[in-house]
């Protein structure tokens, strides 16, 4: 068994950076420090065309010395996928013939601070295109990045939030596939709660409807609209598995879809991010660079050696604690445009102008945009600490690091954790019931107790306190367990 290190010692060793984790040549740059990248390794957008161009630039290129803002997109482009690939997640004729940004992150960083915002924008949200008028955020990117689509996308996610867009980088599906499989695959704990076999589960067809697919397997959690069919618990995910789990939107606690995939997301990230930041990972990034830099597309400025070594300097010191993951505050909605009814996202205005006005201010976030409604708290935003001796603990926090839970502040001992009740137990602070029952899923049936903050080390949401004698079970592959939520 792997020793784990006191947790000041821990955050040394994982000083590195956590801001771009998705995009892992980023953060391998930072442990090469002022390595400087050749202009022909890195793909770059091509320049907006005249229909596309505005008076001001819609990415503004070099960062300021306060604050940078990284635009991170994933579009749905089947383009670089196997024949056999493409009939499984569809070609780009079964969306229509265009491009959407499915996954939209904005990123940002604070040298001062020390730390970096995820902000998730979901892919259903109603907003005002430029060009284009009001509809879905995903649809801004159409066109693609040949089409001026990720320039649209900065310039309505700046006209939306105020924020500056410094720097875009796009992966696709074969891009994203590519990236987990250099890494040799992602480590990630899958919550037993999503079991939905044996029985029929829904597929969308190419023309619009809907079809069943029979599963008779028991136990396993499976989407056939993505391909994913997995066995919950710890893993080792390959690209096409980990493609999947990021992309369902159909899973058993996913009551708004949208949402759901976005605390999958955020939670994959958190993952990759402890992983990159292990010790033993660390030492052999910089050999990956050439191969993970292929599958990006940057723009121009970020190309640029001086931005590329502003950002190793930005991130200097920060660990995965500091990565700190939202989401734009959101309810869904229906609504009737063109006598077609479409479900659709709002943001809340007034958090999410507050949610704009701190990141851009550089102040305490709180809890806005910390969870989306009617699905579980996503790990990523799930702050935890596991307490007791260490040959019991240790095996609790890697099940958690490794489900994208933030472990940042390690394994400490009994006494640093205020416990009403003896034995193993996961305790909470006050007002954090549905963040404990996800813990719970991950760290066995325990029971659930809640304190007051001042009873748990600062920052933390949950503890699970684990005696000599508690053992993580297996995971429940029975289905029907209750959503945490």
């Amino acid at each position: 068994m792997a020793s784990h290190p006191h947790p000041h010692v821990r955050r040394t060793l994982l000083a590195v950076a956590a801001s771009l984790s998705a995009l892992v040549t980023v953060v391998a740059a930072v442990t090469m420090g002022a390595y400087f990248w050749t202009r022909s390794q890195i793909e770059t957008l091509p320049p907006p065309t005249a229909t596309g161009a505005t008076a001001e630039p819609d990415i503004a290129g070099v960062c300021d010395e306060r604050a940078c803002n990284y635009l991170l997109l994933g579009s749905d482009s089947r383009s670089g996928l196997t024949p056999e690939e493409q009939v499984q997640f569809g070609t780009d004729e079964d969306i229509g013939g265009e491009s959407r940004s499915d996954t939209i992150i904005l990123v940002h960083t604070e040298p001062d601070q020390k730390q970096a915002t995820f902000l998730s924008f979901p892919r259903d949200l109603w907003v005002d295109i430029p060009g284009m008028g009001e509809g879905r955020i995903n649809t801004a990117f159409e066109g693609g990045i040949e089409g001026n689509g990720a320039y649209r996308v900065a310039r309505t996610i700046r006209n939306l939030t105020g924020l500056r867009i410094n720097h875009v980088m796009y992966v696709d599906l074969a891009g994203f596939q590519n990236l987990v499989d250099t890494l040799g695959g992602v480590d990630l704990c899958i919550p037993s709660y999503q079991v939905n076999t044996p029985g029929y589960l829904t597929q969308h067809t190419e023309d619009g409807g809907v079809t069943s697919v029979y599963y008779e397997e028991p136990g396993r959690i499976a989407d056939p609209n993505t391909g994913l069919n997995v066995a919950p618990g710890c893993q080792r995910l390959d690209g096409t598995t980990a493609l999947a789990y990021v992309r369902t939107r159909q899973l058993p606690c996913d009551s708004i879809p949208d949402f759901a995939r976005i605390g999958r997301q955020q939670q994959f990230l958190r993952a990759v991010i402890s992983e990159l930041l292990s010790p033993s990972r660390l030492l052999g990034l910089t050999n990956l660079v050439p191969d993970l830099l292929g599958n990006f597309v940057v723009d121009e400025g970020l190309r640029n050696p001086a931005e590329l070594v502003y950002l190793a300097g930005t991130l200097q010191g920060v660990n995965t604690g500091a990565a700190d993951f939202r989401s734009v505050p959101s309810v869904p909605e229906g609504i009737t445009v063109d006598g077609q009814y479409l479900s659709v996202v709002r943001a809340v205005e007034t958090d999410a102008t507050r949610l704009f006005r701190r990141i851009a201010e550089g102040q305490p976030l709180g809890d806005l945009g910390r969870n989306l409604p009617q699905v579980p708290p996503s790990p990523a935003n799930i702050a935890v600490v596991v307490a007791g001796p260490n040959a019991a603990a240790a095996p609790v926090f890697d099940v958690l690091t490794e489900g994208g839970f933030n472990t940042a502040a390690g394994i400490v001992g009994k006494g640093e954790v205020d416990s009403p009740v003896r034995g193993a137990v996961i305790v909470y602070r006050e007002g954090l019931e549905a963040e404990a029952k996800v813990v719970g899923s991950y760290a066995g049936a325990l029971e659930l107790v809640p304190v007051p903050a001042s009873a748990l080390p600062d920052g933390v949401d949950v503890a699970v306190v684990a005696n000599a004698a508690y053992e993580i079970p297996p995971p429940d592959t029975s289905g029907g367990q209750e959503c945490p939520s």
